[in-house]
């Protein structure tokens, strides 16, 4: 102090300048480089909360796809390519459609990983193992299902991603597995992230397990086939620990490993696959307003020298503030702040910095409302989807319907609406069900095609959305205006196909604007209800046919067995006694004959043979018809007389066995297993060429079993029963149809040269 006091004021003044000078220029250089680096880390915070978005979205949208498949996996039994599994495999495939995906084949794998069925039909696919790749090793191993990185389709040679899931336990306890093989390059898991633009060198990668880059977004380098990222082996230790990261790419590499180009990096790994989601851009673009701004500072320090205290005050000031300004408003969108707006002005670099991240903000949003409002709709009708998926039939109809209407009019925020559907008898539309409206008006609303809204509806196939329905001439009914006191009223089609079902009416008493979102999403809720209903009509028309055929199939069966009772009658009856007759009269007449009729007689004794031997057949014959054992002492004596009389005969030896307690069946249990037990039998004798057979009955509690085997040449199953012009094959179906018929079960075991095994069971109580 007292070194100033000695100093002139001049000098003073000149001194306290320059150091105040100094001070605040050592401190406003300390406060800019705090704050550039501040920015720095608010630049790295906001490419991580985009890449969490980008991994969000896509987690979603993998997820919803890998339950999908493994709801559908779930319902197969067996590797049997059934009707039933195609009808659910092209459901399968609709959902995927509408998830984006393009489906490059589908497989259906034994429990040893062999393709048994694909959707392409490649001859060369059948039979082929492909339990080699991981995904499909992992998913036989634990059962659990899961999605693979990129991979060569089998045969094909197209990268692909498996989808992979489980299939149900068959009979057997097999479980086999349900593969979607997803041709990335067509699908649009890699297109829904373009228009997130970074700049001129900013890209997004999505890399898998292997470090292998499964989709690339524009400006970046041109993605060949099974291309691995330059950080593989970093990512793939990340995505394993599941792991997010960030930071400059540089500073991962080894440091005599040459760099061809400094890149900003964001990576977060996916939870539904083994994937992450790498956030790409060069540190001379993202840091180019952070490095301007430092260089900035520079320059205006040194340049401040020469200036006065007070404008190095004042200068300092305002850009120290901006600059937290600034930082405060990255911190704010780091957190998720997305609706505060930064109001840093200025054309200068922070103004500029200040702008870009501003329109980063307002890009961010608009992504973020529009992945909120897909999600909302997927949301919407998968719940809706879920209502109705629960109707097996058209007995609960109404219930289905008020309850996707109620999830309709919860999702639109109404309280108003109905389902038309289209009266056949009465060629008019009425309610079905509804909600808000009075009982009486909805029993007076009966609408033809072309009449009032719904009526154009129904007539045109094409929505009609009215903001305020009192000002709309083609409203028909004055109620809806005057008693109900709608205003905004939308009203879609439910179609199937070329055909209008009917009509969705969702409506509001105030004036509302219906948006293209609502509309879209209410066009989508008509289309799930119109298949419902679709599905619902053609499963009870099966079913009646079903329960028509059964009853005609019985009727059949009684009147054959009704048939053979009175054939068996007349020929015991009417032919045995005259054929009796016939026999007795040429005995009578050759014993009346002269002892030298020696002719005469050998003729007559002749003829006697033959009405013997006809008779003999007759009783065959009544036997085969209806043996009286049946009626007489049931089904264990006449089995055993048919096993003795047929394979015995025919030099087969046979073993006939009885389990558990013997007793009598009902009269038509009995008829029909003889039949069955019949037809088996006939088919050893005629077509088998064994040596031993085995015929078991075995007597249960509410239950019989019957197994009969034979070590013959066997045959194949299906090709016997698809092959119904050969009368093996219409043989094994008669015997299939008369078990179910009486609610038992059948199974046919056989292979050429295995020999054949016949199990049935059948309840009794």
């Amino acid at each position: 102090m007292k070194f100033l006091t000695d100093l002139t004021l001049r000098k003073r003044i000149i001194i306290l300048t320059v150091l105040a000078l100094l001070l605040g220029v050592g401190l406003f250089s300390f406060l800019g480089m705090r704050a550039v680096h501040q920015a720095t880390e608010a630049m790295l915070q906001d490419r991580m909360t985009t890449a969490r978005l980008m991994a969000d979205y896509i987690d979603g949208v993998l997820g919803r796809a890998l339950a999908e498949l493994r709801r559908c996996a779930q319902t197969v039994e067996g590797s049997e390519a059934d009707e039933d599994f195609k009808s659910k495999v092209a459901a399968l495939e609709e959902n995927f459609f509408l998830l984006s995906f393009f489906i490059h084949d589908i497989y259906l794998l034994d429990e040893k990983g062999r393709i048994t069925w694909s959707k392409s039909g490649n001859a060369s696919l059948a039979g082929a193992d492909i339990s080699f790749y991981p995904s499909i090793r992992q998913v036989l191993t634990s059962g659990q299902a899961t999605i693979s990185g990129l991979v060569l389709a089998p045969v094909t040679r197209v990268p692909v991603v498996f989808l992979v899931s489980p299939t149900k336990r068959g009979q057997q306890g097999d479980r086999g597995v349900l593969t979607m093989a997803i041709d990335i390059s067509r699908s649009s898991i890699g297109g829904f992230i373009q228009p997130i633009r970074l700049g001129e060198t900013g890209y997004v990668e999505i890399v898998d397990q292997n470090g292998v880059v499964v989709a690339r977004t524009e400006p970046g380098p041109e993605l060949a086939a099974f291309e691995k990222s330059d950080h593989s082996g970093r990512f793939a230790a990340l995505i394993a620990a599941g792991k997010p990261t960030r930071g400059l790419c540089h500073t991962c590499h080894i440091p005599v490993q040459e760099v061809e180009r400094r890149d900003v990096l964001a990576f977060v790994p996916l939870s539904q696959a083994r994937w992450g989601v790498v956030i790409r851009q060069s540190e001379d673009e993202a840091l180019a307003p952070i490095h301007q701004l430092r260089q900035n500072l520079l320059l205006f320090g040194l340049g401040s020298i020469v200036l006065v205290f007070l404008l190095v005050v004042v200068t300092t000031r305002d850009v120290a503030s901006r600059i937290w300004g600034l930082t405060a408003a990255s911190r704010r969108i780091a957190e998720g702040d997305l609706s505060s707006p930064i109001t840093i002005s200025g054309k200068d670099e922070v103004g500029i910095l200040a702008r870009t991240f501003d329109e980063m903000r307002l890009k961010l949003k608009a992504s973020y409302g529009e992945l909120e409002q897909k999600t909302k709709e997927l949301s919407s009708l998968l719940s809706v989807s879920e209502i109705l998926t629960s109707l097996p039939d058209l007995s609960n109809l109404d219930t289905a319907l008020r309850s996707a209407l109620d999830k309709t009019l919860e999702i639109m925020r109404r309280n108003i609406g109905g389902i038309l559907l289209w009266d056949e008898e009465k060629q008019a539309l009425r309610y079905r069900v509804h909600r808000g409206l009075s009982k009486e008006y909805v029993q007076r609303v009966s609408c033809r095609l072309g009449e009032g809204i719904a009526g154009r509806v129904a007539q045109t196939g094409e929505s009609i959305i009215v903001a305020d329905i009192s000002a709309d001439p083609r409203a028909a009914h004055p109620d809806l205006i005057s008693v109900e006191g709608l205003r905004a009223f939308a009203s879609v089609p439910i179609r199937f196909k070329d055909k209008v079902l009917g009509v969705l009416n969702i409506a509001s008493r105030e004036t509302r604007k219906f948006s293209a979102e609502d509309v879209r999403l209410l066009e989508g809720i008509a289309v799930q209800i119109a298949t419902a209903i679709e599905n619902a009509r053609l499963h009870q028309e099966v079913q009646n046919k079903e329960k028509i055929r059964g009853e005609l199939l019985s009727e059949i069966f009684s009147i054959q067995e009704e048939e053979r009772k009175r054939i068996a009658r007349e020929l015991h009856d009417e032919t045995s006694q005259v054929l009796a007759s016939l026999t007795a009269s040429l005995q009578a007449a050759a014993n009346t004959l002269p002892a030298n009729v020696d002719k005469a007689r050998a003729f007559l004794e002749k003829a006697q043979a033959l009405s013997i031997n006809i008779l003999d057949e007759v009783h065959r014959l009544i036997y085969e018809l209806r043996p009286t054992l049946l009626d007489d002492l049931g089904l264990v004596a006449a089995t055993r007389w048919l096993v003795d009389n047929n394979l015995g005969d025919a030099g087969i030896a046979v073993s006939f066995k009885i389990l558990g307690r013997e007793r009598r069946l009902p009269p038509q249990l009995e008829a029909t297993l003889f039949r069955v037990i019949q037809e088996a039998v006939y088919n050893i004798s005629r077509h088998a060429r064994a040596k031993n057979a085995q015929v078991t009955l075995h007597f249960k509690r509410g239950m019989v079993q019957v197994d009969i085997k034979d070590d013959g040449v066997g045959f194949d199953v299906k090709e016997a029963i698809s092959s119904k012009e050969r009368p093996r094959g219409l043989g094994l179906l008669g015997m299939k149809e008369r078990i179910e018929l009486i609610k038992g079960s059948l199974s046919i075991s056989s292979r050429p040269g295995g020999g054949t095994e016949i199990h049935i069971e059948i309840p009794t109580s």
